[in-house]
């Protein structure tokens, strides 16, 4: 598993797509895109900035959930790719130290991520099938301007 982190947020006000960017942390320099639905953007980008519904929404009853039953949410992990669509996983402590891996919509435990702070892994072999490094996007933007 290789840690990344969130590069950025694309919310589309013209387009059903938008799109979360996850990057090598540590500055590894891989990075992939992954399409997610406008309400997982719009959480995303809210747990960003730190903006709290008024109530509690889905990904708010999840971390309520998890902190009711003394689980702890120690990470996220986007663990395959199948058929063009990404697979997750949360990893979960219980109160009696088993860990968990419950199944979840990567945007949606990068919500949750977001959120609490914790981090989020990407398998290898994954990121060998999707990412693209950072030095290879520069000279496609070169190449653009030509």
């Amino acid at each position: 598993m290789v840690e990344m982190e969130l590069r950025e947020i694309q919310i589309s006000h013209i387009s059903p797509y938008h799109i979360v960017v996850l990057e090598e942390k540590g500055g590894g320099g891989r990075s992939f895109p992954i399409y997610i639905g406008q309400n997982e953007a719009k959480a995303a980008d809210d747990a960003v900035f730190g903006r709290q519904a008024f109530r509690p929404l889905t990904h708010d009853l999840i971390i309520n959930v998890l902190t009711g039953m003394n689980a702890e949410l120690e990470g996220i992990m986007v663990d395959a790719l199948a058929k063009d669509t990404f697979h997750g996983k949360l990893l979960v402590r219980t109160d009696q130290g088993k860990h968990v891996k419950i199944d979840s919509r990567p945007s949606d435990a990068i919500v949750l991520a977001m959120k609490t702070g914790v981090p989020i892994f990407v398998a290898e072999e994954v990121l060998e099938t999707v990412s693209f490094d950072g030095a290879d996007e520069e000279l496609e933007d070169d190449e653009d301007d030509l």
